[in-house]
């Protein structure tokens, strides 16, 4: 099977408005390689675009449902369990849970780059999605990346103290990392530095 060509096929399909398509080429994809980051984005990105069209979903009811799921997570086998969820939130793309637990079930079988992926193709309608793919990206080393999926759940929630605190700590760590190195003759506290940078007031500052 050639991925690319099937993830490219997919991504053009969505783009013309054949979600159904798009998710059965993402799905044949998963199956052969459960892993594959742009295949778990574009079909979360399908089963969205699905569930504004009801008459579709009908097409993918044959697929494996949300028990089986829970059977293959009693029986650990993190696989099954992942392919087993990322069809039963298919067939009901309007419940976000299944896809957060799609996700949640592929980074246990140890597919983080399709976990990102799934939560990330999520980003857009779930907080808590975009904040999974803040964590995920940031632990991947895509910073610009974390940032941008932590602003996605503030536009869902703008009280979402969780990805404020987040966000603020991420960029304050890149400013850390971006500061010029001077071999320590600057005498600037380190700590102070990650404090302001996050926007926190100093000691002694009457804040």
């Amino acid at each position: 099977m050639n991925l690319q060509k099937h993830l490219d096929r997919a991504a053009q399909s969505l783009q013309n408005g054949q979600a159904d398509f798009a998710a059965e080429l993402c799905d044949q994809v998963l199956d052969f390689a459960p892993g594959e980051r742009r295949a778990a984005e574009l079909f979360a990105q399908a089963a969205l675009a699905l569930a504004e069209k009801p008459s579709l979903i009908s097409k993918l009811g044959a697929m494996s449902g949300g028990l089986a799921a829970k059977f293959s997570r009693l029986t650990r086998n993190p696989d099954a369990e992942a392919r087993q969820m990322r069809r039963a939130f298919l067939k009901n793309p309007n419940d976000l849970a299944k896809g957060i637990a799609w996700g949640d079930a592929l980074e246990r079988a140890g597919y983080a780059g399709a976990a990102l992926g799934a939560f990330g193709g999520l980003s857009e309608r779930s907080g808590e999605a975009a904040k999974r793919a803040g964590v995920l990206a940031a632990a991947q080393g895509e910073v610009e990346a974390a940032l941008d999926y932590y602003e996605m759940a503030l536009k869902v929630n703008p009280r979402d103290t969780e990805a404020m605190r987040a966000r603020k700590n991420l960029a304050a760590e890149k400013a850390l990392r971006a500061r010029p190195k001077d071999g320590g003759g600057s005498g600037l506290d380190t700590e102070a530095f990650l404090r302001a940078a996050r926007g926190e007031p100093l000691e002694g500052d009457g804040r």
